[in-house]
């Protein structure tokens, strides 16, 4: 018997299929871009050389193209008029309405009123501070950690921001996944080919191998039964003790904690500082701001399943995005003079704003450009930490929700994305 899951994805695919071979999307024909009749290079008006402006090199007058002679093919239900257009509109919108719906719970959390619930997938909390590395026989020291990050994943991005800015790349070992949900054996995050430092590490071949439910898997295995899976969701980022096999933690505002502190501690080691003592209340109460109104508020747009829910989310949106921009105005970082961990989050959601929320997710509120002082902020940031340009490939950060949300993303077209240097100068 095939998983649900597999079941709804043929028959969304199925729907998606025949809704675009059935006539529903309207045969403009108009010219494609990129073909537009280009008058030569000299030319001062529209009459140049006696050619009639109203006709193309062809000879054609029509603004629109021949019928091409292989097309791909259709029932012509709308322009055969059986079954009528009243009957067969409603019935197809409705059904492809309630499949989708029915992918969107499956996806994610919703309540009644159908708005998106973040629900915690917390494993392992330990709050412990992270050991320093220890030397070996040879004199070499090593980590007795690693971090599996995804570079599409904003919250595994702050991750590797905050290491980035805090000069700890080479201090404890990081594995890139990578996003592939049909080589996944669970969630979407497979690993790549072990390294050498990973075969050199010695450390369990569960850990380098395989996909992130591997890992999970093994983590617990102490836990679970015989031949039984870990059943909560395999989420990234995720802090993992290679000594023990178990999971320190897999929350992003956690991991940011322990690094700090780490990089705090480390010998002869510079960085600044992303969490000064003391000011702990102040940096907590800011993550949770800007979570609720831009950080999670986008996700809540993007995952809204009626009208009420996503007005909700889309006001909140553009109520934080106009608050950050005055934040903004009267100082260079969000919590004052010098950068902080806030910051550094408000840089993973900021990166796929313009060219992921916007569009797939529908999140209002325009182009970062349009708020002088938030673009100001993301050029400091960049420039004071050059790193951070390092932290994230966008084409492919914002590509991969196009590509693995195909319920919200039906015809799998993948818009065009710059890379972030790009971007930034365009600001």
């Amino acid at each position: 018997m095939m998983h649900k899951n597999t079941s709804i994805i043929l028959l969304l695919n199925l729907l998606t299929y025949f809704s675009g071979i059935s006539g529903f999307a309207p045969s403009l024909h108009l010219q494609p871009k990129g073909t537009h009749t280009k008058y030569p290079v000299g030319t001062t008006s529209l009459n140049a050389e006696n050619k009639d402006p109203t006709k193309s090199s062809s000879g054609s007058s029509s603004l629109y193209q021949d019928i091409p002679k292989k097309k791909p093919w259709t029932f012509g239900i709308l322009t055969s008029g059986f079954p009528p257009q009243q009957i067969l509109v409603p019935v197809v919108k409705f059904v492809t309405f309630q499949v989708w719906r029915l992918m969107m719970n499956e996806l994610v959390t919703h309540d009644e009123q159908g708005r998106f619930v973040r629900e915690s997938f917390q494993a392992g909390n330990d709050p412990s501070p992270l050991e320093l590395p220890n030397s070996s026989d040879s004199g070499e020291s090593y980590s007795r950690y690693k971090i599996y990050l995804g570079n599409p994943c904003p919250w595994c991005h702050r991750v590797k921001a905050a290491m980035a800015v805090l000069n700890l790349e080479g201090e404890i070992p990081v594995t890139m996944l990578i996003d592939d949900a049909e080589k996944a054996s669970k969630g979407g995050w497979i690993l790549p080919t072990p390294s050498a430092d990973d075969r050199k590490a010695n450390i369990a071949e569960e850990l380098i191998t395989g996909d992130l439910a591997g890992v999970y898997n093994y983590c617990y295995r102490d836990i679970l039964e015989e031949g039984e899976k870990y059943k909560g969701r395999c989420t990234a980022p995720l802090l993992v003790d290679t000594t023990t096999g178990t999971i320190v933690t897999n929350e992003s505002n956690e991991i940011m904690i322990l690094l700090n502190d780490y990089a705090r501690r480390l010998p002869d080691h510079e960085s600044v500082d992303l969490r000064p003592i003391g000011r702990e209340e102040e940096l907590d109460d800011a993550t949770k701001y800007w979570f609720d109104l831009l950080w999670n508020g986008s996700y809540k747009c993007g995952f809204a399943t009626s009208q009420v829910a996503y007005d909700e989310a889309a006001s909140d949106v553009l109520k934080g995005l106009n608050e950050m921009n005055e934040v903004l105005a009267s100082r260079p970082y969000l919590l004052g003079e010098d950068v902080s961990e806030v910051d550094l989050k408000g840089f993973s959601w900021v990166t796929r704003h313009d060219y992921a929320y916007t569009v797939i997710f529908k999140s209002p509120g325009g182009r970062i450009a349009q708020y002088p002082n938030i673009s100001a902020w993301v050029k400091r940031l960049v420039s004071d930490y050059p790193k951070l340009l390092d932290s994230i490939d966008m084409e492919d950060a914002c590509g991969s929700y196009y590509r693995q949300l195909f319920m919200l993303n039906f015809g799998r077209v993948v818009p065009y994305i710059p890379n972030v240097k790009d971007w930034v100068a365009g600001l």
